[in-house]
């Protein structure tokens, strides 16, 4: 072959392999641009699937957020029985119900951030000793027990600790300032077992009594001077179930401690004249009634003459109206929050 043939032949040769080349980067290029454009349609559909249901002042809350928060209710009130106009319609329902919570979930926790509340895992370790013993339960129990709900032993501690943190707020807050009375107490059980007695003011008296031995001038001198006897003993400063218990005459009426519990409408004019000078916890002076002469002290006021009230009864309700008040004086502060924050539902 001659030498210029070779020459052609290697130029041909290099020219094809160049054009290889050429043919490689272009495909390659487009093998990139179509994994790029498929990624950029990914993300795009990625963005419209999880969009954006509400702005907490700077917080954004998404779709996916509230589908998670979601899902147990939805797995719970949705029936494959239902047609796909119901199950969407109830889908709808729920959202509506938990993204207002979530909303608050989130003032909540930025307030607690902004007081610098927190919880050390000492203080959660040591409410699960306290959620065991109360329970009955060790804590090998209480995991099963979690996890047969479906919830891990860690992801049931951070609950404990924002649970924690709640508690806290809510004390800071309204807790401290939440008062109830034994007024309250009464007046509540009142109103619950519909006793007509309630409306008041009625009074809690107790009294010193002594009853003359006989209807005579020198009698009723005796029983009075040990009447004033006994109001000595008590300005003196002594107890007055004390004083009550020596002084008073061994009769009926005479001996009991409590008179009971009167409007004034029910005392007799000597009587009312006397309790209504009287200031809770005062004596009055000796009084001559038809029983006797008698010492008043004003114990309380009440509202209900139901006062001997089982004391585990007044405390259970207590409870219950003290926390019934925390929770509306606590939701009256983050309805008050809420006012104050930039909030948009975009669902």
């Amino acid at each position: 072959m001659k030498k210029k043939d070779t020459k052609n032949i290697h130029t041909v040769h290099c020219r094809q392999v160049v054009i290889r080349r050429i043919i490689i980067s272009i495909v390659m290029a487009a093998l990139f641009s179509g994994i790029a454009l498929t990624f950029m349609v990914s993300s795009a559909r990625a963005v419209i699937v999880d969009r954006i249901v509400a702005i907490v002042n700077s917080h954004v809350i998404t779709l996916s957020e509230l589908e998670k928060k979601a899902r147990p209710y939805l797995q719970q009130y949705i029936e494959d029985s239902m047609s796909p106009e119901e199950k969407a319609q109830m889908k709808q329902t729920i959202y509506a119900k938990i993204l207002p919570q979530m909303i608050d979930d989130y003032l909540v926790q930025e307030e607690i951030k902004k007081l610098g509340i927190t919880v050390s895992d000492a203080e959660v370790e040591n409410a699960i000793d306290n959620i065991c013993a109360n329970n009955g339960i060790t804590r090998h129990e209480l995991k099963q027990k979690l996890e047969q709900e479906g919830t891990s032993f860690e992801k049931y501690k951070k609950q404990l600790a924002t649970q924690i943190e709640r508690a806290r707020l809510i004390g800071s807050k309204v807790q401290s300032k939440v008062v109830i009375t034994d007024e309250q107490v009464r007046a509540y059980l009142s109103s619950e077992s519909g006793n007509t007695d309630y409306g008041g003011p009625y009074y809690v008296l107790d009294h010193v009594c002594v009853v003359p031995e006989a209807d005579t001038s020198s009698a009723k001198a005796v029983a009075r001077k040990r009447a004033e006897e006994a109001l000595k003993a008590l300005k003196d400063g002594e107890n007055f179930e004390t004083v009550a218990h020596r002084y008073s005459s061994k009769v009926p009426l005479a001996s009991d401690v409590r008179l009971g519990v009167f409007s004034l409408d029910e005392m007799s004019p000597s009587l009312r004249k006397a309790v209504e000078e009287l200031k809770p916890g005062e004596v009055s002076d000796v009084i001559e009634t038809p029983l006797g002469f008698q010492i008043l002290k004003l114990v309380s006021i009440s509202n209900s003459k139901q006062v001997d009230i089982d004391p585990a009864v007044m405390e259970e309700t207590r409870q219950k109206l003290y926390n019934q008040e925390v929770n509306q004086r606590f939701q009256d502060w983050l309805n008050e929050l809420r006012s104050k924050s930039t909030i948009r539902i975009l669902l």
